[in-house]
């Protein structure tokens, strides 16, 4: 038997995942993402006695090769860490007890420990049944209460962005801004590590750009979350969890992009693991150009729709942006069963916008009123620093956890505004007729404290408890001057300053129950949230200051049922809130460009909305199906609101109307046709309601919208992979108009080098140059059809390349040993 596990532990084979084409492998160096514990007691079957250093190893049921393992402490106790995702059984063995092997178990994001219970081993042999030995099913892995994507065998997130890695996953959107939806909604929460953060509190989504995709090891789309959860987000969260390598001895990896029109990007990450420290650094570099062009025609109307005068919009915008991004961490395992830990984020970027626009203005019989040329420069300047920090306690039943944690995020984002407006009615004059330059710093400050507390209930039940509280403060400046006879003027009557501070203390109680094949989970999450907006003008004497304090209860209740490993079924309700803050309160108009004005809303009311979704799974031998139904129901939902002033200056802000509903259907499906070739396909159908008004202005709206998104991954060579990625949105509804079809298709293939270790990548984004944004909106007195068209056909070339080597495993201890040594495997 020790020979037996000799030649295993050097061999080392990977966990592979079923049915994939590329051998299953998934996460760093070709393996899921190590999730999971195992842990369990063993004691002599005849004297009770414990057993020490009895060992323990994990394989795979796909294949039976070997994953990892450990052995039993004095106390006859074992806890096998970082454990991949997957199906697996446990063997035990010790010299003259019969081979022990256990029933074969699953580990997934929402089942990360296993207690394998109290082991008891036979000294004289006894017959063992068979082990059947069953695929598992790999399309994603299937939560009670969220679907858990593995990104890293994306061959079009290679060497690009967190924003590139997010755009292939069902169910999730990004336009060409970096915006995010999921399944048509906006309104969604994002999270890093469970956690909010101003690395994803940026309005335009410019930090998600600046994220390498090669940093994320899995992503949760949690459309239905549970009490545990913070409630922000009509449409539910994306949880992107980043990599924390724990590999023993010290490991790596770098990379390099290049793009055409002055596109680079590189990465480096080194991970440190000695005894019960385990280090680790993370940087990224980014610089990208890139332009878009912008065209708009409005038509302003008179009481009876006639067109009294119309307006074009004619702008050419050059992007330059850079950002840096530094993360280290430390890990620090006091012993087997208490773990504290503490890292640290920095990140710095610069965005150049230079905006060429012209304005032309029109009567209703085409006879000029007048014609602006207008510069627009802004430059943006941000810098954000977060430090998270913990405690986390297990036990030797490892459902029971008591997890400790903080957070702390400063950021701050100034941004330079200069405008210059040229005549230019009968040809362009030199000389500006007006200028204006101004400076809004923004900084964005996070505190979060929280408690989280486990204790199984029996052997089928568990209960979850915890405190949260979060709070947030905006300090918004805004400082305006114009050219006034040679001279820099202030400009009264647009300085001002906006504050919004945010309060929310959370308890939450969750109880699970497992009945057979039957899965019950329930919850309640209170909330008792303190909100204040500070409104000073430079033209009002006195300060505003709009107070919104609330409570509300949040339930949720999910039911499951496993049918077979292949075949499940779920359905789940949850309430959820949506709350304005930020750019949707803040009332002061961005005037970057005089004719479209953007300003917020600060009596907004948060949208609380109840969502219901069933989902239903079923695997065969090469093709799975998962499909999904799904409900949202949203009081007092929040809406963009576009209005034209009687001088046809358009306004956009924000209001609630009566409500909104959202119901539909959702597909994800993979094929695979050979051993080589897989397909991945998904399809969201979905209705939005949108009923109420805002002042006369009728907001009521209904259509019909569907996207879809098709994969084609295909293995050439052992080493040659090719990877074709469509994405197809239709038409789709808003509160004035619809958002007209748009759809792009992207390209990747993938060399392997260096025995692995190596991997160039050539990808190019939208191939076809087909991904423009086209919107129509209408209300009283206007009209208006706007289209963006982003750079988006681009050509990456990504060299990347893995380090590493492990750490010497220990000797065995004698029998004077107070535990045993787990065994750190090196991929």
């Amino acid at each position: 038997m020790k020979l037996k596990i000799l030649i295993t532990l050097l061999i080392l084979p990977t966990l592979v995942f079923s049915q994939r084409p590329d051998g299953g492998k998934n996460g760093k160096n070709g393996q899921r993402p190590k999730i999971g514990t195992v842990t369990g007691k063993i004691s002599d079957a005849d004297t009770q006695e414990n057993l020490e250093f009895v060992t323990v190893a994990l394989y795979a049921v796909r294949d039976t090769s070997f994953i990892t393992g450990a052995s039993s402490d004095q106390q006859g106790r074992f806890k096998v860490s970082e454990v991949p995702a997957g199906k697996m059984f446990a063997k035990i063995s010790f010299i003259g007890y019969d081979e022990y092997i256990s029933e074969p178990f699953i580990i997934k994001p929402d089942q990360k420990d296993k207690f394998l219970g109290n082991i008891t081993l036979q000294s004289s042999a006894k017959s063992l049944d068979e082990v059947t030995v069953t695929a598992e099913r790999d399309v994603m892995e299937l939560g009670i209460d969220r679907k858990t994507f593995n990104v890293s065998q994306d061959l079009n997130s290679v060497g690009g962005s967190m924003t590139d890695a997010l755009k292939n996953i069902p169910s999730i959107d990004v336009d060409s801004e970096g915006t995010l939806s999921l399944r048509g909604s906006e309104n969604v929460t994002i999270f890093i590590d469970g956690k909010p953060s101003n690395l994803t509190s940026s309005s335009d989504a410019d930090i998600l750009d600046q994220i390498p995709a090669s940093s994320i090891e899995r992503v949760e789309v949690i459309t239905n979350p549970s009490a545990k959860y913070d409630p922000e987000g009509t449409s539910g969260i994306i949880n992107i969890i980043l990599k924390k390598d724990r590999k023993g001895g010290i490991n790596g990896n770098v990379s390099a992009s290049v793009g055409n029109n002055n596109k680079y990007n590189l990465s480096a990450g080194v991970n440190a693991r000695v005894s019960k420290v385990n280090v680790y650094a993370n940087y990224s570099g980014r610089y990208q150009e890139r332009y878009v062009d912008k065209t708009q025609h409005q038509n302003n109307l008179d009481a009876n729709g006639n067109i009294t005068d119309y307006n074009n919009q004619t702008s050419h915008r050059d992007d330059q942006r850079y950002s840096h991004l530094f993360k280290g961490g430390i890990d620090y395992d006091i012993n087997d069963y208490n773990n504290v830990y503490f890292s640290a984020t920095y990140n710095t970027g610069y965005n150049n916008k230079n905006e060429q626009l012209n304005l032309d203005y029109f009567n209703a019989d085409g006879s000029v009123i007048d014609k602006v040329y207008r510069v627009n420069e802004t430059n943006r300047n941000s810098e954000n620093q977060e430090y998270n920090f913990g405690y986390r306690k297990t036990f030797v039943n490892p459902g029971q956890s008591l997890d400790i944690s903080g957070q702390y995020s400063d950021g701050l984002r100034t941004t330079d505004g200069f405008y210059t407006e040229y005549d230019n009615t009968n040809g362009l004059v030199s000389d500006p007729m007006f200028e204006q330059r101004n400076n809004s710093p923004e900084r964005n400050k996070i505190y979060l404290g929280q408690i989280d507390y486990v204790q199984p209930i029996g052997e089928k039940g568990t209960l979850e408890t915890g405190w949260r509280s979060t709070g947030r403060d905006i300090e918004t400046d805004f400082f305006s001057e114009s050219m006034n006879g040679g001279m820099w003027t202030p400009d009264d009557s647009l300085n001002n300053n906006f504050n919004y501070s945010e309060q929310v203390h959370a308890l939450y109680v969750m109880y699970r129950h497992d009945f057979g094949n039957w899965g019950l989970q329930g919850g309640l999450r209170a909330e008792q949230a303190y909100t204040t907006s500070q409104l000073e003008d430079n033209a009002v004497t006195e300060a505003q200051t709009v107070h919104n304090d609330y409570f509300a209860l949040y339930p949720t209740l999910h039911i499951a049922y496993k049918f077979s490993d292949m075949r499940e079924a779920s359905i789940g309700y949850s309430r959820r809130v949506n709350r304005p803050r930020g750019r949707t309160l803040n009332p002061f108009p961005d005037y970057s460009n005089p004719q479209s004005l953007r300003q917020g809303n600060p009596y907004l009311q948060p949208e609380f909305i109840d969502a219901l979704e069933a989902t239903y799974q079923h695997g065969w031998e090469n093709i799975t199906l998962t499909g999904s139904l799904y409900y949202r129901y949203t009081h007092d939902a929040i809406q963009r609101v576009q209005s034209a002033r009687p001088d046809g200056v358009m306004v956009m802000t924000w209001d609630n109307v009566d409500n909104s509903q959202s119901y539909g259907a959702e597909a994800i499906a993979t094929y695979n046709m050979t051993s080589w070739w897989k397909f991945t396909g998904s399809a969201n159908v979905y209705n939005l309601i949108i009923s109420g008004d805002a002042g006369d202005l009728d907001l009521s709206n209904q259509a019909w919208a569907m996207t879809g998104k098709l994969m084609s991954s295909t293995n050439l060579t052992k080493t040659l992979s090719l990877q074709v990625t469509g994405r197809f949105s239709s038409k789709r509804a808003t509160a004035q108009g619809y958002i007209a079809p748009m759809g792009g298709v992207d390209m990747a293939v993938s060399q392997k080098l260096f025995k692995g270790k190596g991997t160039l990548q050539a990808r190019v984004t939208d191939v076809f140059n087909t991904y423009k944004f086209n919107v129509y909106s209408e209300g009283i007195g206007f009209n208006s059809d706007m289209t963006y068209d982003w750079e988006s056909r681009v050509g990456y070339l990504t060299f990347s390349y893995r380090f590493g080597q492990a750490a010497k495993k220990p000797k065995k201890k004698g029998k004077s040993s107070s535990s045993g040594d787990s065994m750190d495997m090196m991929d």
